[in-house]
């Protein structure tokens, strides 16, 4: 099947929009185009929800661009998406643009002499890369205390282990359990001290801020205990911080939000193209760090602990995430994952809480298609923090590496492979 790829441009730049169109045609994608069928307030979320199932979006800029409230909008949809932007230019922009404000163009593929064969060729290749690239996965429940954190460190670790998948982890909760669980004390104060955290790669200027250039070079190495020699595939880690707090409250201007949002993006371009994936460990409630995540995530994983109000969680992290990205959603977007089953230690509980669980997720109009098969048993491991002893070598706090039992490994493994599968169908 063609990928899609969605064209933004004025009338102005049509020529050339249909000469890129033709030459992404040519080499199996199919095109949308920008125009009056979709550029319409009684179509705006057609338009919206067009863009959002896009494989890329290709803008062009300009001029006209640069005074059109359509492309605007047709920007803004993108970008809640989580949706890769090709920019080419095809005019000057001024220096105040808000296209230099809200996109990367220092790296657009300049068009301004005409669609020459070679720069037609350099956007059929980035349209190539930006599809090949990695996936973006959000561990995300608006209730608390489902495993969050844990389960993602290392359902992911299994895949890393068991399938050799790269993956770098972003920790994007102010209280940085994902950091605590993978580095010690001494470690995540020393990170702190060289700003490589998290919170130095939102912080737009001064001392405390990452340079752009630089930005994923922060990520700290976990399986630096090597077996057998040989380069083994990334496991690595952005690190949290509690200053995180300060882009959940009212402490941060729009701009530092503004700007903090296009260097998320810019290092979640770098992690993914050189990760099989990038793991996103976000606050459980709706706030300006929910929205980074879910605007560049291609697929969310929800887990789930057997209990009362499940149901409710769920609904709420759709009805958020369908605020986000401004349109509707479709299940295949979504993983929920039962964790904590078969757990012997609830005081007066039998297993009914776990048939309940499964069926009213089952029976739930919109994630009953989005509930793995496989499940997660309950493990006092994937309860509990790692020890400092461990820290020496952070992959060993994995569950693939220290559950006792089979069990719980496979399904780690077994749930890992699905929600891989189902982030590329």
């Amino acid at each position: 099947m063609a990928i899609a790829a969605y064209l933004a441009f004025e009338s102005a730049d049509e020529d050339a929009a249909r000469a890129i169109a033709a030459e992404l045609e040519r080499h199996g994608w199919s095109i949308t185009l920008s125009g009056p069928e979709l550029r319409a307030q009684e179509k705006l979320s057609a338009l919206v929800q067009t863009i959002g199932e896009a494989g890329i979006v290709v803008v062009l800029a300009s001029l006209a661009a640069q005074e059109s409230t359509w492309l605007q909008r047709e920007m803004a949809a993108a970008l809640n998406n989580g949706r890769p932007i090709i920019v080419v230019m095809t005019g000057d922009l001024p220096a105040d643009s808000w296209i230099h404000a809200t996109l990367d163009t220092a790296t657009a593929v300049d068009l301004r002499r005409g669609p020459r064969s070679e720069t037609l060729t350099q956007i059929v290749d980035r349209a190539r890369a930006a599809n090949g690239r990695g996936r973006v996965f959000a561990m995300l429940n608006i209730k608390g205390g489902v495993g969050k954190t844990v389960l993602a460190a290392n359902l992911f670790a299994a895949a890393h282990l068991a399938d050799k998948r790269s993956v770098s982890f972003i920790d994007l909760d102010p209280q940085h359990n994902l950091t605590q669980y993978f580095l010690s004390p001494g470690e995540r104060n020393r990170i702190r001290d060289r700003n490589h955290t998290i919170y130095n790669v939102l912080n737009p200027r001064g001392d405390a801020s990452v340079p752009r250039n630089d930005l994923a070079a922060i990520a700290i190495p976990l399986n630096r205990v090597r077996r057998g020699g040989g380069k083994q595939p990334n496991f690595e880690l952005i690190a949290g911080d509690e200053r995180l707090f300060e882009f959940t409250l009212d402490t941060r201007s729009d701009r530092d939000k503004a700007e903090a949002f296009t260097r998320f993006r810019a290092l979640i371009s770098a992690l993914r193209a050189r990760s099989d994936a990038v793991v996103i460990d976000s606050n459980p409630c709706a706030t300006f760090l929910t929205r980074l995540a879910i605007t560049t995530a291609d697929h969310i994983i929800a887990p789930v602990r057997p209990e009362k109000y499940s149901l409710t969680g769920l609904n709420m992290l759709e009805h958020v995430v369908r605020e986000v990205r401004g349109r509707a959603l479709r299940s295949n977007e979504f993983s929920v994952l039962l964790n904590g089953v078969n757990d012997r230690t609830r005081s007066g509980e039998t297993n009914d809480a776990d048939a309940f669980t499964r069926n009213e997720i089952s029976n739930a109009p919109f994630f009953g298609s989005a509930l793995l098969p496989d499940e997660i048993p309950y493990s006092a491991v994937l309860k509990s923090a790692p020890t400092d002893r461990f820290a020496a070598n952070p992959i060993n706090v994995s569950a693939m590496m220290r559950v006792g039992g089979r069990p719980a490994k496979e399904a780690l493994t077994h749930a890992a492979a699905a929600v891989l599968r189902r982030a590329v169908s």
